[in-house]
């Protein structure tokens, strides 16, 4: 994962800084957040340290089931998610965008899935990611 502009592993990060730090992203960060409670219920998030390389990302979990990642960047952010091979095969046959699809070819396969991360810098952005969240909870 990329480096998380919250590096300090002494200070855990909340709301209110990661606010400031992404300015009107924040208000992408909860749309997406806005978008799981109101589908699917059951919201929890957690903040991380990956250590001092990746520094602190906030996970995102529905109904104790990992959902995404979160990497704060200043004014923007990276979602990473990781995909069965389930959600793979839908996500191939899906609209999603080409360029989420050859990130996902490219992505090396794990035992748990296929990583792929995107950065979310504008609005127009989150509709694609609001897609691969419904095929990540369906799957």
């Amino acid at each position: 994962m990329s480096a998380s502009i919250f590096d300090l592993k002494n200070i855990t990060p909340n709301d209110a800084m990661l606010a400031q730090e992404l300015g009107v992203a924040m208000d992408w960060l909860n749309q997406i957040r806005d978008f799981i409670e109101n589908n699917y219920g059951d919201l929890s998030l957690e903040w991380k340290y990956c250590g001092q390389k990746s520094g602190w990302v906030l996970k995102i979990f529905n109904k104790k089931r990992n959902v995404l990642f979160v990497v704060p960047l200043h004014g923007s952010f990276k979602i990473a998610f990781t995909f069965g091979e389930k959600a793979f095969n839908i996500i191939m046959d899906s609209d999603v965008p080409d360029y989420i699809k050859q990130a996902l070819l490219n992505a090396s396969k794990y035992t748990e899935g296929r990583p792929v991360q995107l950065l979310i810098s504008s609005n127009e952005q989150l509709p694609p990611v609001l897609e691969l969240i419904v095929i990540k909870l369906k799957s």
